[in-house]
This record gives C-alpha cells, sequence and structure tokens, in this order.
C-alpha cells in the first residue's frame, strides 16, 4: 500500500480501541489507512513523523474553550492554540448564542483547519457582551430562537452552554437561564453545559436540573457553591453522577483547585473529561490541554484516563464517537505525538495553589487530517481539510 506519511517509532494509547503498543501508523489521503507494528509504502517514499520514545493517541479534544475572535472579547484563536498542542478538535462553549451562531461559521469554522464545534449559548447574544452579563435580560434567554440554530446547524452545534456565575452574569433570574437551557434539551436531544464558579445557587438545586449526557463544567473549582463538601466530594454531585451526569474539567482563569481536585482524586471521582477553558485571560494560566492534563497526572489520575479523557470519553460526550477520539482505520488522522518529560515542574492552579509534579505531558506534533502542522508545507493545503 502507499501512504502519504507513517507516523513510526512511538508508542500507540488508544483507549477507545483498547490499544497499547508499539506501532506504526500509516496515513493515505487524510485518513487512517493502516495501523502495523511495521509499515512498508509501496510508493513514493512516505513523510515519516519521528514518534520515538513519545506517546501516539488520537487527536485530543478540548470540550471547552473559547475560540470567537473579533465577537466576543474572551476568546484565543482556535488554529494558533490547537496547533502546538495535539488538539485537533476543539468546542467553543457559549461564545455564540442564536442571534450571532451564522456569523460562528462563516468566520470561525469554516475558517480554521482546526476541527471547530460549539455549545449553543442559551443567551441569543452568546458572550458578545463580556464582561457584561449575558444573562442579565431575561428576554435574552430565547428558547425558540435556539432550537431554530440547533435546527439550522446540526453539523457543529453539540450542545446548550449556559453560565450560572452568579449576579454579574444572570442578574435577578436566578437559575431561569438553566431552566431554559434545560427546555431546549428537551427539544433537541442535546445535552447542557453548565458553568458552576461562582453561582449563587446552592449545588444541590443546580444539579437538580441535570440528566444523563449533561456536563458540569469548572468540577474543580474552589469557588463556593461547588462540588468540595468537607474534605470530599458532595453527595449531590455523586448522586448525579449515577445518573449520567458527566463532570468537566474547565480549568479557565478561576475554575481549578488543586484542593478540590485531590479532594475528588481520594473518592476516585475522576472527570469525565478534561477541557482548558481557554480564552484571553486564562492562558497565561491555563496554557494548552496537555498543561492540564499534566496536572490531573500530578493529582493521580493515572495516564491512560487522562488520555481517554480528553479523547474517545470527549468524542462521546459531543456524540461523536463515531467519527473522532480513535485512530480506527478509515477515519479522519487526527493524530497527536505527545512527549512525557520527566523532571521536576512546579503547577499552579488558579487560585494560587502550586504543585511539583514529577513529570508533564507536551506534544511533539499535531496531525489534522494527515497535515503536520508546521514547516515543512504540505504543497496546496490551507485550512480545508477533511472533517468526516
Amino acid at each position: 500500500m502507499n501512504f502519504d506519511l507513517i507516523v513510526r517509532g512511538g508508542h500507540v494509547l488508544d483507549p477507545g480501541q483498547g490499544l497499547d503498543g508499539d506501532l506504526e501508523i500509516g496515513v493515505r489521503n487524510g485518513r487512517i489507512a493502516a495501523l502495523q507494528h511495521e509499515l512498508v509504502s509501496e510508493g513514493p517514499p512516505p513523510r515519516i513523523v519521528d514518534a520515538s520514545g513519545a506517546l501516539v493517541v488520537p487527536g485530543l479534544i478540548d470540550i471547552h474553550a473559547h475560540v470567537y475572535t473579533g465577537v466576543s472579547p474572551l476568546t484565543v484563536p482556535a488554529d494558533e492554540v490547537c496547533s502546538p498542542a495535539g488538539v485537533t478538535t476543539i468546542v467553543s462553549a457559549g461564545d455564540a448564542g442564536a442571534h450571532t451562531i451564522e456569523g460562528f461559521r462563516q468566520l470561525i469554522v469554516n475558517q480554521s483547519r482546526t476541527r471547530v464545534l460549539c455549545f449553543l449559548h442559551i443567551s441569543s447574544i452568546g458572550l458578545a457582551s463580556f464582561p457584561v452579563g449575558e444573562s442579565l435580560v431575561e428576554g435574552l434567554l430565547d428558547v425558540g430562537a435556539a432550537e431554530a440554530a440547533i435546527a439550522r446547524f446540526p453539523e457543529f452545534i453539540v450542545g446548550i452552554k449556559v453560565r450560572q456565575g452568579g449576579a454579574g452574569v444572570t442578574g435577578s433570574n436566578g437559575l431561569e437561564p438553566l431552566r431554559r437551557a434545560a427546555q431546549v434539551k428537551d427539544l433537541t436531544g442535546l445535552p447542557v453545559m453548565v458553568h458552576i464558579t461562582d453561582s449563587d445557587a446552592p449545588i444541590e438545586d443546580l444539579l437538580s436540573f441535570l440528566n444523563q449526557g449533561d456536563i458540569v463544567t469548572h468540577c474543580f473549582t474552589g469557588s463556593d457553591h461547588g462540588l468540595r463538601e468537607r474534605n470530599g466530594i458532595s453527595n449531590a454531585a455523586l448522586a448525579a453522577r449515577k445518573r449520567g451526569v458527566l463532570f468537566d474539567v474547565g480549568h479557565g482563569a478561576g475554575s481549578f483547585d488543586f484542593g478540590v481536585a485531590e479532594a475528588a482524586a481520594r473518592m476516585g471521582f475522576w472527570p469525565d473529561t478534561i477541557s482548558t477553558d481557554l480564552h484571553s485571560i486564562s492562558a497565561p494560566t491555563a496554557k494548552s490541554l496537555p498543561s492540564v492534563m499534566s496536572k490531573m497526572l500530578a493529582v493521580g489520575m493515572p495516564l491512560k484516563e487522562v488520555i481517554e479523557a480528553t479523547t474517545s470519553r470527549a468524542a462521546k460526550a459531543i456524540n461523536r464517537e463515531s467519527s473522532i477520539g480513535s485512530l480506527v482505520v478509515g477515519r479522519v488522522a487526527d493524530i497527536a505525538v505527545l512527549e512525557k518529560r520527566n523532571g521536576e515542574v512546579q503547577l499552579t492552579d488558579t487560585f494560587g495553589n502550586t504543585r511539583t509534579a514529577d513529570r508533564q505531558l507536551m506534544a511533539r506534533a499535531t496531525i489534522r487530517a494527515g497535515v503536520v502542522w508546521g514547516a515543512p508545507a504540505h504543497p496546496g493545503i490551507g485550512v480545508a481539510v477533511l472533517n468526516q
């Protein structure tokens, strides 16, 4: 068989397929063509990606970030942050609402080589008003408009986002934004992702709206009304997990506390997904998805689960497990090569706490649809690469 590219010398770890061993990956026409112990290309010499001493994993999926540049000030450019980080799919968490979603498709989805998906904000203006709260005006919480937007753009809308971030976000509307987001879920079947940092509602009240497939983001926040209860995780959170609610890290600028993560670790309460909540304020602290993954390794989360939480489980959380999150032959060749760098490193959470770790993850290569980011460029390749 002819290959355009071979990833050689690495250790493949793909929890979605149960792969954990030394394999080579052959890529042809943007898709995974073969996984074997040793590949030989019969045609012209393929490009070789040297993965010696590294992990080769499915392209990482960051299910909570902010990338609607030019419209919301709370954003970072998708390709700029994903290309050096092993991230091939990034999900905008509420940047766009029903009134701004078409612009999101034109300006961001269509203009990015990174696969960009989104949670539609229940507020029709999304986060365009930041730092003014997007849910202060009840009339913006438009269930009908959200349902119509989801019907128009099912190819990239994966759920509904709501921020329950206290009076500065919701004003006197309390849990009404979440209530209406839940109504959209009932109409569309898409999951709700709820931001809980700085919530002014008891966590048990907030969680009562959530069911199978819904996502609590900022699950390790140290703010009031979070998941921590005394030295562990609240009974309300444990009950929510039993009924299928998912818990996402969503590091951000003020939403990751080592103390809460360690309390969860003592109970084996690992997050279902790991995400950055990267935006213009959080970028210096969250840095990248491998950086946040390294923090979860530091609190004891097993490496296989860390990879699973950013590949196959992340794909399942956004209902894309049939197309991304695993190195299946025939699928689009989204691949990350990660280095496990040993050595003492200081890690910082968003509350000023530090931990000393003995290793960290860093991306060596990001391959999106068979195209390696960075020089030398692939002739004729722009942003239009395979998505499915």
